[in-house]
């Protein structure tokens, strides 16, 4: 299930790249900022799901339902990019749903 692993992080981190986009382009500083914490946070949630700390997969989770929920008020605000905003988060809840933390796995083996 290490592959699992491996597609909630990459998933994860395509969306915190994509939130990364969001800074660049001109709509008001408040999705400007909204956009820059997302991808912190992303890169954070990712960075702790690749070192196996109890708090990864957890993360994944979260800013995968936070970004759900961005991208549903950026399309009820007319944003451009929603749809794969909603594509990438829903896949990273699933991804990080069915993810086996690495002391579960090893207990397993």
């Amino acid at each position: 299930m290490a592959i699992v692993k491996w597609a909630a992080a990459a998933v994860t981190l395509l969306m915190g790249l994509a939130n990364l986009g969001q800074v660049t382009q001109d709509t008001n500083l408040r999705w400007q900022v909204v956009g820059l914490v997302l991808a912190v946070a992303a890169l954070v949630a990712v960075v702790g799901l690749v070192a196996g700390r109890s708090w990864g997969r957890t993360a994944v989770i979260a800013i995968g339902a936070v970004n759900l929920v961005a991208a549903l008020v950026a399309a009820v605000a007319g944003l451009d990019g929603w749809p794969v905003a909603v594509v990438l988060s829903s896949l990273g809840i699933v991804l990080g749903a069915v993810c086996t933390p690495a002391a579960r796995s090893a207990v397993a083996a």
